[in-house]
């Protein structure tokens, strides 16, 4: 179970309910190298780099969750799941 006092939980409630897809990373415009989880931080590179993602879960509006943060707030956070 995750801590209410969780570092990486900073007032994203607005993240509560969302759809989310799995997918790879791709830059949204050209000249744009990397996105960061919402939660932790972790950045998100098409190439690959120690310490980066790869793929995750994205929102509609491409803010991006880690695997591990998805794992460990997905009941916290209700998201479902685009299959």
């Amino acid at each position: 179970m995750i801590s209410p006092d969780d570092w990486r939980l900073q007032g994203q409630d607005w993240l509560r309910e969302e759809l989310l897809r799995f997918k790879s990373y791709l830059p949204p415009k050209p000249g744009f190298e990397h996105d960061h989880c919402e939660f932790c931080w972790l950045p998100f590179r098409s190439e690959p780099h120690a310490g980066v993602a790869n793929e995750g879960y994205v929102t509609g509006d491409k803010r991006w969750i880690c695997e591990t943060c998805y794992e460990d707030f997905k009941l916290l956070f209700d998201w479902v799941l685009e299959i």
